[in-house]
């Protein structure tokens, strides 16, 4: 039998491929739909982070952090708003960004500059009792020891000059 392999993608953009402006500051600065599947046994909770990785020598800058995900879920919609604890279009947890708000914040950058991303998606091996609002750095450290699979999509953005 054949290991499976735990897989992200989005319907917005494909691997390496231009995040679309209406998911950036540019544009309507929405969230984007992710999709998933191949999760291990005993997945119990999903996250997911979107983190700007240019320039390499600086720490990733937190786009996104959404957790409690259901493990039964099979893709995160787009539209999330700027709330901790959104039901809508899912009850999810959703954590600090770079920028020091809850949620979304996509993509902007300098014009004629290539702006690279990673998003993961991290499958837990347990519910894990966190409160909404966390930064990246508290979030790591409680999941620590709790990740059974990761699964990586990339992106990348050029603000429209």
């Amino acid at each position: 039998m054949e290991a499976v392999t735990m897989r992200l993608w989005s319907d917005a953009f494909g691997e390496n491929e231009a995040v679309p402006v209406k998911f950036t500051k540019d544009g309507y600065n929405t969230s984007p739909p992710f999709g998933w599947d191949g999760l291990p046994d005993g997945t119990r909770e999903l996250a997911l982070l979107f983190e700007g990785v240019t320039p390499a020598t600086h720490e990733p800058w937190v786009h996104w952090l959404v957790y409690k995900i259901p493990a039964d879920a099979e893709d995160l919609p787009s539209g999330f708003k700027h709330a901790r604890e959104p039901e809508e279009p899912m009850h999810v947890l959703q954590g600090s960004n770079g920028l020091g708000n809850i949620g979304y914040d996509g993509p902007s950058g300098t014009v004629g500059r290539t702006y690279r991303y990673r998003i993961r998606l991290f499958a837990l091996d347990h519910a894990m009792d966190l409160e909404p609002g966390l930064d990246w750095k508290t979030f790591e450290l409680a999941i620590k020891g709790h990740v059974l699979d990761q699964a990586e999509l990339h992106a990348r953005y050029e603000r429209p000059g």
